[in-house]
């Protein structure tokens, strides 16, 4: 039995990984050509969702299991890629301030939260995943180990033969879809409701030092050291593509001038699409009309810390016949198939 990812992001990754732990084969399409959401991910991790103040969805137990995941992965590839640090949330008003302190001393949120000092309250339980890093150390394994097909991937290029499916001249049992924004023009998955996010950031360099902490005030605002500042991120649903843009800049500027008066200059602008989807929860499971393909997407912005335990996720659905959760199931958007024509 074999398999075949298609796409090298995270979400690619996260499922070679699951594959290579249950010594199952696999090969997987990532051409060095194609713009990637990860290569320029920010890949920040917080527990908390600072519009109403909620914790993440399961987030007790995704955590645990993506640093375990990742302390794996730094292990194999002998690199750091997890740097763990606390975020400070900007509190503007009094509102927000008594909202933060009741949330706090709930004990649901209490190993989330801390006190504010100085008009920051503490989260705890963050940090950041290099992805970057990530992806170029885990794709060039995979060269090395001869399991990359560096190619643009094309779906006429993937005929069945019997039960049997042929790409690039080898033949798989499967295949598991991983193309993060570009999934919503799969036509075996395009009947999926995407609601595709144009994301950028920027780096600023300054006269001074401004903060050694990372801070939220809108945007994050992460040292890099030097005196070297990134500004993550913005949001915008309309002209999806991965340009960037001056807008952009302007934007994320506007929240870093608000708190800090010194001189900067912008020194780096990345862009890319983040596969986000209406409901905010995965997308795991088989295509209706063809159980031999499968798709793992719709991580969006909180895709580091869902991607490691989905990915383990889908993989027991296929291999040991468990049943998907019905919030990530496919199934939940049925009827939108059913519809599609």
């Amino acid at each position: 039995m074999s398999t075949l990812i298609i796409g090298g992001g995270l979400a690619g990754i996260c499922i070679a990984e699951q594959l290579k732990s249950i010594d199952e084969p696999f090969k997987l399409v990532q051409p060095s050509s194609m713009p990637s959401s990860t290569s320029v991910a920010t890949g920040m991790f917080n527990p908390i969702v600072f519009k109403r103040l909620n914790l993440s969805w399961m987030v007790d137990t995704l955590i645990p299991y993506m640093h375990k995941f990742y302390a794996s992965l730094e292990h194999s590839l002998k690199v750091r890629l997890v740097a763990e640090h606390a975020l400070y949330k900007r509190i503007k008003n009094k509102a927000y301030e008594d909202f933060w302190n009741n949330r706090m001393i709930n004990p649901e949120y209490s190993s989330f939260m801390g006190k504010i000092n100085d008009g920051f309250g503490e989260v705890k339980q963050t940090g950041t995943l290099d992805c970057a890093l990530l992806q170029s150390e885990y794709l060039a394994k995979l060269n090395a180990d001869n399991l990359l097909i560096d190619t643009q991937f094309e779906l006429e290029k993937l005929t069945s033969h019997g039960k049997k499916i042929e790409f690039n001249e080898e033949f798989f049992d499967r295949v598991i879809f991983c193309e993060g924004a570009f999934a919503a023009y799969n036509p075996y998955f395009n009947w999926l409701p995407f609601k595709l996010c144009k994301g950028e950031w920027i780096t600023v360099r300054t006269a001074e030092s401004v903060t050694d902490v990372v801070i939220n005030n809108v945007v994050n605002i992460i040292p890099l050291g030097y005196n070297e500042y990134k500004l993550s991120s913005t949001f915008t649903w309309e002209d999806l593509d991965w340009k960037t843009t001056s807008e952009a800049v302007e934007e994320l500027l506007r929240d870093f001038t608000e708190m800090f008066d010194v001189p900067f200059e912008v020194i780096d602008q990345k862009a890319a699409i983040r596969p986000t989807v209406a409901d905010r929860r995965p997308y795991l499971g088989a295509a209706p009309d063809d159980d031999r393909l499968f798709i793992f997407n719709g991580l969006g912005s909180k895709g580091v810390m869902l991607a490691p335990y989905f990915s383990k996720h889908l993989i027991d659905h296929i291999f040991n016949g468990t049943e998907l959760l019905p919030e990530v199931d496919i199934k939940r958007h049925h009827k939108r198939y059913l519809n599609k024509d």
